[in-house]
């Protein structure tokens, strides 16, 4: 019979579970949303908590209980930073110390960002990269690209440029609820984008990109969404312009930091990054750039518990 691997994490806004077998067959990935209230643009961290607590529960009823899992893995916090903590992560590390010492099996500890990075590497196809890539991870609750060297198991990153001030998820779920749409926004934002002709912009109207250095401001960006939509513009076309602004801002920042690191490769996570136009315009952006792209697939590039069951199967093996 093979291995098992088991991943928790407990984010943000997401419950997640996954399990993976020694040949990386994700065997069960699925991950349960925190509810928003209707208009409103985030929940408070003990909100988030209680609501992981129930949630952990109704994903491991339907995991099932015939399993002989070998090796737990959570995310514990949110970067691989000394300094780095929030309380929502308590659920998830609670329930895995927990599992491994009932079933008498090793844990391992990782960070959120290292979770995303190997389930976008999972989920773009496993390519070879080299020992130090480019890493992107645009979210609700981060925007950095991160200079990341691949360690046995896991990943050291160093951030090489952020937001000075809103993430490019937060831009996007204040302009989605602004024009009605339910919090998380991003997928709605995407609808209303896909629905735009923007081939009919007669008024022109633009959103523009703010970088200092190579890092970048989206809170500019918001206040020329509302002032659009203040003057009566249609609401697929400002949804249009501000994906296209994040995707902009991001190309950028990346030529421009592929010329100090000399990195080859891109490997892009977070939830933001699953919005296929963003993916369409930044893939245009960087074409004559040299570098290799890789995307994954939105189960892959969300917050989920993949990353984590691979890391600790990783774990496992070299354990072995």
């Amino acid at each position: 019979m093979s291995a098992l691997s088991l991943g928790i994490d407990t984010s943000n806004y997401t419950t997640s579970v996954a399990l993976v077998d020694e040949n990386e067959n994700m065997i069960y990935n699925k991950g349960i949303l925190l509810e928003v209230k209707s208009g409103e643009r985030g929940l408070r961290q003990s909100d988030a908590l209680f609501q992981h607590v129930k949630h952990l529960p109704v994903l491991f009823e339907e995991l099932g209980q015939q399993r002989d899992i070998n090796v737990i893995c959570y995310s514990e916090k949110p970067r691989s930073l000394a300094d780095s903590y929030m309380p929502v992560f308590r659920a998830g590390e609670s329930l895995a110390r927990s599992l491994a010492a009932n079933l008498g099996v090793p844990k391992l500890a990782v960070s959120h960002q290292e979770n995303h990075i190997r389930a976008a590497l999972y989920g773009s196809g496993s390519p070879h990269l080299e020992t130090v890539f480019c890493a992107v991870h645009f979210s609700g609750g981060t925007s950095e690209i991160l200079l990341v060297e691949k360690q046995e198991i896991g990943y050291h990153c160093r951030i090489i440029a952020q937001t000075r001030d809103l993430n490019a998820g937060q831009l996007v779920d204040r302009i989605g609820v602004l024009m009605g749409c339910d919090f998380p926004a991003g997928k709605a934002l995407e609808v209303l984008a896909n629905q735009a002709d923007i081939t009919n912009n007669d008024q022109k109207l633009v959103i523009s990109t703010s970088l200092e250095g190579w890092d970048f401001h989206f809170s500019g960006q918001e206040n020329q969404a509302k002032r659009h939509l203040e003057n009566g513009a249609d609401h697929g076309l400002v949804a249009y312009l501000v994906l296209k602004s994040i995707a902009k801002t991001l190309s950028k920042s990346i030529v421009g930091l592929s010329k100090k690191y000399s990195f080859q490769a891109v490997l892009f996570s977070g939830g933001v990054m699953s919005n296929q136009i963003i993916k369409a315009i930044a893939e245009k952006e960087l074409k004559l750039s040299g570098l290799s792209l890789y995307f994954s697939p939105g189960e892959y590039s969300r917050d989920n518990a993949a990353g984590n069951a691979l890391m600790g199967m990783d774990y496992y093996k070299k354990m072995r």
